[in-house]
């Protein structure tokens, strides 16, 4: 069979009947709309309810958030979304195709009304009106219906909530401006309509998520109440299938996770008066804990699956607008028994291993194959870090990030641990997942299992010596060809001797002892905190020899002698302060 047929048999295989029915539906409905055999008409009137309370100022004014928008730039047609500033012709940069699609998409999601809005509340100046006005009618006059990046259901589904909720700061100019008042509701009803037949059932998870909070927003402001009691329920069902029992996203990524908060907030808030609003509080304090307890003095948006900062709004925004409206605080958990998140936490340093699938069976779009890998942070500042997210476009670059050796992981034969292909597919991949806590001779370990997609096995036991040293211990078949990835922060200085690391980062000082291992080499690779943004960076690889299951490091953050040996299957590890040893064979059995 053709290798790429293989890959789109192993890819379908695992999704839902119901995404194909509505993949083939929903296209097969576009193509109607295009050809004006299916319509959608606003109504000669409309009742609207705009002098509601849709804004957040706490999140939709965050300064850190608004800072991504200047009202200069704007006012001369000049945007920066994901790294890439662009001044264009309005009237044909909706769809120009020269311009990469994620920087069209945010330019239709119309995110930069907030600024506008900001600014306008602050100075009443009618020029910001006037901007307002001008781009939604530029868009309602090139973007004809069904047709293109604008009548994405996602799309939509931003745009028509970022509308909806400024025209609240404009409400008195919109008055006074009858025909645009008349121009946004009709346009903003079709697309709200357009939405509700058109929902993103086919793909699910955050897709879904973003298109049932403009449905229920789109509700309350056109009051279709039985739409909006319809949707409410469906909420209901998704945050059951989404929100995992541990309160991580079950796309198990932080970004995504910051990204559904946030919606879940701004429903909430718009539905206090409802009967839902206690169970949907409970939601947002369980998303708040697992926030908090990744990012707090961590530095960063941890780089798990697909994750990037300047996409959601920050920690300190989403859990201060967590307070302020719903007396929200959060509390810090180490364990993630349903997503497969360890936390180790001291005074010194911060670690979060993954022991989780790559992605939900059915929707794989942003999974990286990052299975046991881990990241580091020391002081509150990034160490050792997976190697992020750089574009979504399928490429050569799309592809370098999601493989297994940009992780801070093992990869064996050289086989990835899943197949990532395409953009946002998988096709076979990990399985057999085991993941364990328990304490081994006065050391507290975190272990996890899996076999990669072609059934290799891997082990990993990370274990939190003292504050200062931490263990990393991986067990593969002896014969097997394994490499252990490494990878730091750029700027990090890496020295290599004969059996170990030094490490060199911003006037701090550490090392890395390797033990099992044939030889260590310090490679340079690419590391992307941001999209379209992507730096150097020197990882290590650990090649283990080929005469041992186990091979490994040990971490010490700290300046004090350590001293570690391997013997007879046990590892010693010996510093004036204390006396440790690890059982290999015990080890393994443990898991």
């Amino acid at each position: 069979m053709n290798e790429n047929i293989k890959l789109y048999v192993n890819t379908i295989k695992y999704l839902k009947p119901s995404q194909i029915y509505y993949r083939i539906n929903n296209r097969v409905k576009r193509e109607l709309y295009k050809k004006n055999i299916l319509k959608i008409q606003a109504p000669r009137s409309l009742n609207v309810k705009r002098k509601n309370e849709y804004l957040i100022h706490s999140m939709d004014y965050d300064p850190a958030y608004l800072k991504r928008f200047d009202e200069k730039d704007i006012f001369n047609n000049e945007f920066n979304f994901i790294n890439i500033n662009k001044k264009v012709d309005l009237s044909t940069a909706w769809y120009d195709p020269e311009i990469q699609q994620l920087w069209r998409y945010n330019l239709h999601y119309f995110e930069y009304l907030y600024k506008l809005a900001f600014e306008y509340e602050k100075s009443s100046d009618n020029d910001y009106y006037d901007k307002y006005k001008e781009m939604i009618t530029n868009w309602i006059e090139n973007n004809h219906f069904a047709y293109g990046d604008g009548w994405h259901p996602y799309t939509i589904s931003l745009r028509l909530t970022n509308w909806l909720v400024t025209s609240e700061v404009f409400n008195d100019e919109l008055e006074r401006d009858s025909a645009f008042e008349s121009l946004l509701n009709e346009s903003a009803y079709v697309q709200y309509r357009f939405l509700l037949q058109n929902l993103e059932k086919d793909v699910l998870g955050n897709h879904y998520f973003e298109n049932i909070k403009a449905i229920i927003l789109g509700s309350i402001y056109f009051q279709e109440n039985d739409v909006q009691e319809k949707f409410e329920k469906e909420l209901l069902v998704q945050l059951k299938e989404q929100v995992l029992e541990d309160g991580m996203h079950f796309e198990l990524s932080p970004m995504y996770h910051k990204i559904i908060l946030e919606d879940l907030i701004k429903i909430t808030y718009w539905l206090k008066d409802s009967d839902t609003y206690k169970k949907l509080t409970n939601y947002i304090q369980s998303m708040a804990d697992t926030l908090y307890s990744f990012e707090n003095n961590f530095g960063k948006t941890p780089a798990f699956n697909d994750s990037a900062k300047g996409i959601s709004k920050d920690q300190e925004c989403l859990l201060n607008t967590c307070e302020l409206h719903f007396g929200i605080k959060p509390n810090q958990k180490y364990i993630f028994g349903k997503s497969g998140f360890y936390i180790f936490e001291d005074q010194n340093k911060k670690v979060i291993f993954d022991n989780g699938e790559i992605c939900p069976s059915y929707l794989p779009a942003h999974g990286q194959c990052d299975a046991l890998s881990y990241e580091l942070s020391w002081n509150g500042s990034p160490f050792i870090v997976n190697s992020g997210t750089y574009k979504y476009e399928n490429g050569p670059w799309r592809d370098y990030f999601r493989s297994t050796s940009t992780h801070n992981t093992v990869m064996i034969n050289s086989h990835e641990q899943s197949q990532a292909w395409g953009s946002f597919r998988v096709a076979k991949r990990i399985h057999g997942l085991k993941r364990k806590q328990f304490l081994h001779n006065d050391i507290s370990f975190f272990a996890g299992e899996y076999l990669n997609y072609l059934g290799e096995k891997h082990k990993r036991f990370i274990g939190n010596i003292s504050g200062d040293l931490i263990i990393v211990l991986d067990f593969t078949k002896a014969e097997a060809e394994s490499e252990s990835y490494i990878h730091f922060k750029p700027e990090t200085e890496l020295d290599i001797y004969t059996s170990g690391v030094d490490i060199s980062t911003k006037n701090k000082k550490a090392s890395l002892q390797a033990f099992g291992t044939e030889r260590i080499e310090k490679k340079q690779g690419w590391y992307s905190e941001q999209f379209n943004f992507k730096e150097e960076n020197d990882h290590l690889v650990l090649t283990k020899s080929k005469q041992n299951n186990f091979f490994g490091y040990l971490i010490n953050l700290n300046k004090t002698a350590t001293d570690l040996k391997l013997s007879d299957g046990n590892i010693l590890i010996t510093n004036q302060e204390m006396s440790r040893s690890i059982r290999l064979e015990e080890l393994e059995k443990l898991l």
